[in-house]
């Protein structure tokens, strides 16, 4: 078995999938406009992922990393737990429009951009040797597992403007860098019959636990996404036993991810010390029911109603309904200005240079704007909003017409001319390992901060890194002089 790696996705069997969609969302009482609609996102979406290359490149792996959450998994939810398209939403065909108009756009960016002449991407120009993937693999886990547990010692908030804060900030990249490149190296060195040693195995506990220790699902599930990532790019056909082994894992997140996160995210948080977070992490996998269980009772106005406790992490992972609730938010107290969304041009400044550096508008703000649950004095709770709803937030129709064209064109130009493709070099690998979560919340602040921070990470932290690998290689390998004897 080999796990999906599509480089593009044919749009007749595409059509006949979501004709067949259609015709049970009919069935299930779904508005027949909304259901079209929906339809010209996804159709729009697979041809932006088509025309970029498909997964063997960061532009397209965005696209197909934002459509899943915010129309394909809701819509496929609805339909297998047989409720209608639109189910739970306030504003259903303005929704379902606001999704069509935000996809077409992003086609009409991937178009624009495939019109430029080719050129060979920055960072294929750069050449690295097994050994240097190696040494920098090692450095970069080093590096983010010091760095996490040293944020985890600190017994609260991290302070902004701090060494710490910036060594934080390349965390989740580095992360990534370590298992991405470990595993890509593994395959290598097997001519691709193995992705899996002592030494992966050990990587991917030490680069979870940061997220087991905050109860975070992103952290949890990404080291894991990037492994995934570099085995299905190579191609690597899984044994049985290795089908078997998979299942398992799959069916462990299943089980344990999502619950944990959700039910003992507080206490496991609140905890000061790594002691007291690991005596927690045991009394959950001990007794479960011992935590306050916030997913079994469903409220019926929730995206999936009373059926919510039956998809598990789907519910972190669909956004559809947020969108509705932004969209419906805007239309009752008006739209969010754009001079709120404007600072993250300055963003790369770090607020140890620029202590009173203008911050950009948070999730937070906007959840409590959209009508999340939570309360008045509640700063910190991040709340996932589909992308589409925030480029309507800036301005309405005009904005989702305008704004997504011009700023996935300046994203998707920006990276095919610095990232290259997974075929010609590992290091395309690295953002799509980091994006899956950014991309479903694809603002102009996602996209400017994940182009910046994986350039900014390369360029600062992976030259250091190759600058290390280059000295310890040829320390390695130099040669020794052999002193010449004489045999009597």
């Amino acid at each position: 078995m080999r796990i999906p790696f599509p480089k593009y996705i044919p749009l007749r069997p595409l059509i006949v999938f979501l004709t067949v969609m259609l015709f049970f969302q009919l069935v299930e009482g779904t508005d027949a406009v909304f259901a079209l609609l929906m339809i010209v996102a996804q159709v729009a979406a697979i041809a932006a992922f088509n025309i970029l290359g498909g997964m063997t490149h960061m532009s397209g792996a965005f696209c197909f990393f934002a459509l899943l959450p915010n129309v394909t998994v809701p819509e496929l939810t609805h339909m297998i737990l047989g409720q209608p398209g639109d189910f739970n939403l306030e504003h259903p065909i303005m929704t379902a429009g606001v999704c069509a108009v935000f996809f077409s756009g992003v086609m009409g960016a991937a178009w624009l951009t495939s019109l430029a002449k080719p050129v060979e991407p920055l960072l294929d120009r750069i050449p690295f040797s097994i050994l240097e993937l190696r040494i920098i693999a090692a450095i970069a886990a080093v590096y983010g597992v010091a760095v996490n547990f040293a944020v985890l010692r600190l017994n609260g908030p991290l302070p902004d403007g701090t060494l710490i804060a910036a060594l934080y900030h390349f965390c989740p990249d580095m992360l990534a860098i370590a298992v991405i490149l470990a595993t890509y190296v593994r395959l290598n060195t097997t001519n691709g019959r193995s992705c899996m040693s002592w030494y992966i195995g050990i990587l991917l506990v030490l680069t979870v636990l940061p997220g087991l220790l905050n109860a975070q699902k992103e952290g949890m599930l990404t080291p894991i996404l990037c492994w995934l990532l570099v085995v299905a790019a190579s191609g690597h056909r899984f044994s049985r036993v290795g089908v078997l082994a998979l299942l398992g894992a799959v069916a462990v997140l299943w089980s344990f991810v999502f619950p944990f996160s959700t039910n003992a995210r507080f206490p496991v948080r609140q905890a000061e010390t790594v002691a007291d977070k690991v005596g927690l992490i045991f009394a959950y996998i001990q007794d479960p029911n011992q935590f306050p269980d916030a997913i079994s009772y469903a409220d019926s106005s929730e995206e999936f109603g009373t059926q919510s406790s039956k998809v598990n992490i789907v519910r972190r992972y669909s956004l559809l309904k947020s969108i509705d609730m932004l969209v419906g938010a805007d239309l009752k107290a008006g739209y969010t200005s754009i001079d709120r969304y404007l600072p993250i041009l300055i963003s790369v400044v770090p607020h140890a240079l620029w202590p009173d550096r203008p911050d950009i508008i948070h999730s937070n703000e906007l959840g409590h704007k959209a009508g999340f649950p939570m309360s008045e004095d509640d700063e910190e709770t991040g709340i996932a909003i589909g992308s589409p709803a925030l480029y309507f937030d800036i301005g309405g129709w005009l904005a989702l017409m305008i704004y997504p064209i011009i700023c996935f064109l300046l994203f998707f130009y920006a990276t095919i001319r610095l990232i290259g493709r997974t075929t010609a070099g590992i290091w395309a690998l690295v953002p799509i390992g980091t994006e899956a979560h950014i991309s479903s919340v694809a603002s102009p602040a996602a996209m400017f901060g994940l182009v910046v921070q994986f350039l900014g990470m390369f360029f600062f932290a992976v030259a250091i890194l190759k600058l290390t690998g280059y000295l310890m290689q040829s320390l390695l390998s130099r040669s020794v002089a052999i002193q010449e004897t004489t045999i009597r």
